[in-house]
């Protein structure tokens, strides 16, 4: 060997590794969002006109800042990979074919991260990254309202109408942790809220999606425990206040339980009742007699038995949205 500077050819996988990572930045800020990790299968919320809003069907590969990080550090092992191999080849007197070699596969592999991003598109057009906080309902005690809808009991529909989101803030990130496995009934007369009712709605704990793999999983094992609190419920026996709210909705407000990690919570349960008309019906492909409920809930989480880690949260309030999609038996 002639000389002891490393060639371009040495040089090159760490040029490619920097585009990567410029490429991966420039994902990164397009997105807008500023997230700190990376979603495989990004979450968008999307207007809809009887829903309110929906989870998108498009769900991009959404860049983080740490891939960013791991980008930077493959680049910095791979420069000091540079002089480790130049110092082999200099030993040897010849090439160090197989360590050359395994430099550039790593190099090429990282280009699959940016091309990945980029090809899985854009977020949904005016998407949103979490679901939009609904005002809650504020009026005086009484019922002066009732739907056109029979009476009976309504059985939870899985539909994209039905879903349990609890939206969180934790390090410095706000996300929305949306629970599947969601049964329940409700019983009662919509024609006259002020009789005997009952719901009782659950979701399963280890259905729990926060939009990123190993987050979910934390969310499961560290904070909801899963395996020993399978169900999480939400209860409603009355209506504390019912108004009329438009043709064939409701606004109402009813006292609630939560039975959350073993205890119980008493909550305040505001929201609407809407009787589906025959086109909503036929947009959201149901048939029968449908009611979508649109509710909100809060739990202080020092009140909880998530207390011991509330310091992990940047506040105190737990904000649930429910939306069920109820048909009668």
């Amino acid at each position: 060997m002639s000389t002891n500077r490393p060639s371009r050819a040495l040089l090159a996988p760490i040029a490619i590794v920097l585009a990567s990572l410029i490429a991966s930045l420039v994902r990164w800020y397009l997105q807008g969002s500023f997230n700190i990790y990376t979603a495989l299968h990004k979450r968008f919320y999307v207007r809809d006109p009887d829903l309110g809003w929906r989870v998108s069907v498009q769900h991009p590969i959404w860049l983080g800042l740490e891939i960013c990080a791991v980008l930077l550090g493959l680049a910095i092992a791979l420069a000091i990979g540079v002089v480790i191999i130049r110092r082999r080849e200099v030993r040897i007197d010849g090439r160090a074919t197989l360590l050359r070699g395994a430099s550039w596969l790593v190099a090429l592999a990282t280009l699959v991260v940016p091309t990945a991003a980029f090809i899985s598109g854009p977020g949904a057009l005016h998407g949103r990254d979490t679901l939009p906080p609904t005002n809650a309902v504020q009026f005086e005690d009484g019922i002066e309202g009732a739907l056109d809808a029979p009476s009976g009991a309504y059985t939870v529909v899985e539909h994209p109408g039905t879903s349990v989101t609890a939206h969180l803030s934790a390090g410095g990130e706000a996300f929305d942790a949306r629970f599947g496995g969601i049964a329940g009934t409700w019983t009662g007369d919509p024609h006259e809220l002020n009789a005997a009712m009952h719901a009782d709605i659950s979701v399963a704990t280890a259905s729990v999606d926060t939009g990123i793999g190993e987050r979910s999983k934390h969310a499961r094992e560290g904070y909801l425990h899963a395996e020993k609190y399978p169900r999480i419920n939400v209860t409603i026996d009355r209506a504390a206040a019912v108004r009329a709210n438009g043709a064939n909705v409701i606004a109402f407000r009813a006292p609630g339980t939560v039975s959350l990690l073993g205890k119980t919570h008493i909550v305040d349960v505001t929201g609407t009742v809407t009787k589906l008309d025959a086109a909503a019906l036929a947009r959201q492909g149901l048939t029968g007699d449908v009611l979508l409920v649109q509710a909100d809930l809060a739990l202080s989480i020092k009140t909880t038995a998530l207390a011991p880690d509330a310091g992990d949260f940047d506040g105190d309030r737990l904000p649930i949205h429910v939306s069920l999609v109820l048909r009668r038996n």
